[in-house]
């Protein structure tokens, strides 16, 4: 008998093992084709020898496993004295501990692992939609490298850029031109002190152009934004974002504060403070600086009119316009680099709705077959109730009612579980903890009973919509 099991067991995981090598073959083509610049040596990846010989002795492995425990889940003793009675009761095999045991193991597993997915998906979702704070869709940079071998003074450059500025501004597709590096890029980090409490503090900085700010839609909260005139005539002031401006006056406002970079320079003045920008990704809310851009910066901010797009042929046009000492050194979509810094969220959203979908399908499969099994084993209970007279939803009820509390005692120990989790590992989990953990619990009990339902239904409704002779008989 265990011969035949692990046979049957063997060929059943060499057909999976196939299917599998198939799919990991279709994902690594995938990968390589679609991820080579986000994932480094993604192209590496393959199925060696030694990947086959592994994957074949574990399904040996595995096969042997599932032989050995199905051998043992049998009653061979109560099986032959049922086959020298004339075959009556030969479904009697398993036993009720161990096929409720079962279910309790499936629904605890399931639970834990759908819920567990579902939170990460959701965290991911959060952070892929959530507002940092700014806009770029339809944006992008270029940056101008020089390619003479003497750098041209800054006059000439800043009366260079200008020029260039226009040249971009001249094109149709283009709406808006900031002297500025992107929102998602260009900060480093600036020695300051605050002239008033001589308290220091480094913030991120970023010099930016007039119009930035208006660009990127970020918030203005209070004050004013740099005009051109502050860029031309070389004024020290600064614009700040509302963490910094909450550190250096947490009990006022921050407007006319005085900041210094150098006891030997003359201080900067706070004009205006605007809403902090997160990165994508991120939840960190960083204290920045922002002060007015010279015109010799090489790096503009383009936004491009909906549903148009500039090529890089546009850009290299406009720059050789300028002079032929400046040359296209990067030319980004922000869309891109935005969706590049978000790569994560969108792998682990993708990743963990499969899981789920996964994971519920599975879960499906198994409690249905040993609900199916069990029902099996009380046909003749089944076409004896109905022979006396009782209606499909009472032996429905009654079905759902005897499997109800081993659904619940998984549902029970999966939160068991999922605490441990959480308390061996609050540092790392802690981030996860909010309101929202209560919808996700909900959606995945509601899933799982639904899932048990269906489960307990479906196997029943061969005996139910039949004539209770079938079943009494023991035909199928």
């Amino acid at each position: 008998m265990f011969k035949g099991l692990f046979a049957e067991s063997l060929l059943l995981m060499m057909f999976s093992l196939m299917v599998a090598l198939v799919i990991a073959t279709m994902g690594f083509a995938i990968l390589q084709s679609r991820l080579s610049s986000e994932l480094p040596r993604v192209n590496e990846l393959s199925i060696t020898w030694f990947t086959l010989l592994s994957a074949v002795f574990l399904a040996c492995a595995s096969a042997l496993i599932f032989a050995y425990l199905s051998s043992k889940m049998i009653n061979y003793k109560a099986l032959n004295t049922s086959l020298q009675s004339s075959g009556k009761g030969t479904g009697i095999q398993v036993s009720k501990r161990l096929r409720q045991s079962l279910v309790v193991l499936q629904v605890t597993i399931a639970s834990a692992l759908v819920f567990v997915n579902i939170t990460l998906f959701n965290d991911s979702v959060e952070s892929i939609t959530t507002d940092n704070g700014y806009s770029i869709d339809g944006m992008s940079q270029i940056s101008v490298s020089i390619s003479s071998s003497e750098l041209p003074p800054a006059e000439e450059r800043a009366a260079d850029m200008l020029l260039l500025k226009q040249e971009l501004l001249a094109l149709p597709q283009v709406v808006e031109v900031s002297h500025s590096r992107s929102v998602l890029d260009g900060y480093g980090l600036w020695a300051l002190t605050n002239v008033q409490s001589g308290e220091n503090f480094t913030p991120e900085s970023k010099r930016v152009s007039a119009n930035y700010f208006s660009l990127v839609g970020q918030e203005l909260i209070e004050g004013d934004f740099f005009s051109e005139a502050d860029i031309a005539d070389d004024n020290r002031v600064m614009v700040i974002n509302e963490v910094f401006a909450d550190r250096i006056n947490p009990n006022g406002s921050a407007i006319g504060m005085q900041i210094s970079n150098d006891p030997e320079e003359p201080s900067y003045t706070v004009i205006g403070i605007v809403k902090t920008a997160k990165r994508p990704a991120s939840d960190d809310e960083p204290m920045r600086v922002y002060t007015p851009a010279t015109h010799n910066t090489p790096t503009m901010t383009l936004k491009i009119a909906d549903g148009q797009s500039v090529t890089r042929e546009d850009v290299v046009m406009a720059i050789k316009t300028v002079g032929s000492q400046y040359a296209l050194f990067s030319f980004n979509s922000l869309d891109e680099q935005r969706d590049l810094l978000l790569f994560t969220e969108y792998a682990t959203a993708i990743t963990t709705a499969v899981l789920a979908f996964i994971t519920l399908f599975l879960a499906g499969v198994g409690l249905y077959g040993i609900l199916s099994y069990s029902t099996q084993m009380r046909r003749f209970e089944i076409g004896t109730r109905m022979a006396i007279g009782a209606k499909r939803a009472s032996i429905v009820s009654l079905i759902i009612k005897d499997n109800l509390g081993v659904v619940a005692l998984g549902i029970g120990l999966s939160i068991i579980v999922t605490l441990i989790a959480y308390l061996t590992n609050k540092d790392i989990l802690s981030a996860y903890v909010n309101i929202e953990l209560a919808g996700i619990f909900v959606i995945t009990v509601v899933s799982i009973i639904m899932l048990s339902l269906f489960a307990c239904y479906w196997p029943l409704r061969r005996f139910i919509n039949r004539p209770a002779i079938h079943s009494l008989r023991g035909n199928d």
